[in-house]
């Protein structure tokens, strides 16, 4: 369709790239169609819920994943009353385990706000057609306004039947984005995505590897020319005062998975003690216990070390062991870090 004229028409192609993308999961709940219950994916959603956050004092989250904290980290700062709800017993808890949501958590408690974790949302009840209320299976809030961020699904149902798919939409493709239709490609948050920990397909919309898919498609639209790496996921978030990041599997997750690991955990002051200053940082590293490869890690300090995931990225990616990490060489400079690099550490921590 022509978007200005709205007039309907068909065109033939040599080549298609896909770059649907996704859209906010919208869960049928009762009382959902109720104003001022809002969505957050583009710049048009943010602008509606500035506005409408004029004219609101209380404000409930539902959805504690990235969007989620940010929206509510924001919310608090401008003064509001402010609710997270999410049926899951901890705020970020895809990305992080219980170690760093812990401190996540208690920066929004110390701050009040409040955290409704473990909690599904059951109905939304309204007066004059706008939002009043936010009921869950254990507890009440009341709401002038609410934002709905409990994930995303692939626009994809225009392609249903005509090319292979997961099931929850995505289009599976292959190292060069081909889908199952050899002169089709697809990229970024309408397709699956080669997950490195698990070596299976997952569906992980992060704009991170939509640019990568999508440069990909590009360059090998004529012929297979340079392949996708897979993903690990890799993310960050500055929570208040805490710097944090993860990639990969966390031990939860790989669990959920069937995968027998065991992790260490290194907390060791970023530079030497003898700087003017220096701050604490905490790093778990997971792995595999039998091939002790590496499948994730999770960080947090006070200063933005959050670059150093990137590393484990690439030792997740190249199938690294925890013994290699001990003993990768870093540079050494007390302004930044110190002999043993805190990356080290946990390997070293690994072999004890």
């Amino acid at each position: 369709m022509n978007l200005e004229t709205g007039i309907e028409f068909n065109e033939t192609f040599d080549k298609l790239i896909i770059t649907s993308g996704s859209w906010p999961i919208i869960p049928p709940i009762e009382g959902i169609d109720l104003n001022n219950i809002l969505l957050c994916k583009n710049y048009n959603h943010s602008n509606e819920i500035i506005e409408r956050a004029k004219h609101s004092q209380k404000v409930v989250v539902v959805g504690a994943g990235y969007i989620g904290v940010e929206l509510v980290e924001a919310f608090r700062d401008n003064g509001k009353e402010v609710v997270l709800v999410d049926a899951e017993e901890r705020v970020l808890s895809k990305y992080f385990d219980k170690e760093f949501t812990d401190v996540a958590e208690e920066s929004f408690k110390h701050r009040g706000i409040v955290i409704a974790t473990g909690e599904k949302v059951v109905k939304f009840e309204g007066s004059n057609g706008n939002v009043t209320k936010v009921v869950t299976d254990k507890n009440e809030y009341e709401a002038d306004m609410v934002i709905m961020c409990v994930g995303f699904l692939p626009s994809t149902s225009l392609f249903k039947g005509q090319l292979e798919m997961l099931p929850n939409g995505a289009i599976k493709v292959d190292e060069y984005m081909r889908t199952s239709n050899k002169d089709v490609m697809a990229a970024g948050d309408c397709c699956s995505v080669f997950y490195n920990p698990l070596q299976k397909e997952r569906y992980i919309p992060l704009a991170t590897n939509a640019v990568r898919m999508g440069t990909l498609a590009g360059i090998n639209l004529l012929e297979n020319r340079v392949r996708h790496l897979g993903t690990q996921g890799t993310s960050g978030i500055k929570i208040y005062e805490n710097n944090m990041a993860a990639t990969g599997l966390t031990e939860d997750s790989a669990k959920e998975e069937g995968i027998e690991v065991e992790s260490v955990i290194a907390v060791d002051n970023y530079r030497p003690e003898f700087m003017p200053t220096y701050e604490k940082v905490t790093l778990k590293v997971v792995f595999e216990k039998n091939s002790r490869r590496i499948l994730g890690a999770q960080l947090t300090s006070k200063i933005d070390l959050t670059q150093s995931i990137n590393t484990l990225s690439v030792c997740i990616q190249n199938k690294m062991t925890v013994e290699e990490l001990a003993f990768v060489d870093f540079f050494f400079q007390p302004h930044y870090n110190k002999p043993w690099n805190f990356l080290n550490l946990a390997g070293l921590n690994a072999l004890k």
